[in-house]
């Protein structure tokens, strides 16, 4: 069975309500217990995978 998107959400900030948890879901696994020295070290990353 696929994947399917309902096409008449409401968005929420923006961001279609079905994609926030796939944003939680990073932020459970990737960034739970950082320091403040890795928070930077992690948006760094972040911001060159992105350009």
């Amino acid at each position: 069975m696929a994947n399917r998107t309902v096409q008449d959400v409401h968005s929420i900030h923006d961001t279609n309500p079905q994609y926030l948890l796939e944003i939680i879901r990073y932020w459970k696994q990737e960034c739970f217990g950082l320091t403040a020295e890795l928070v930077v070290e992690k948006a760094t990353e972040l911001r060159n995978a992105m350009y």
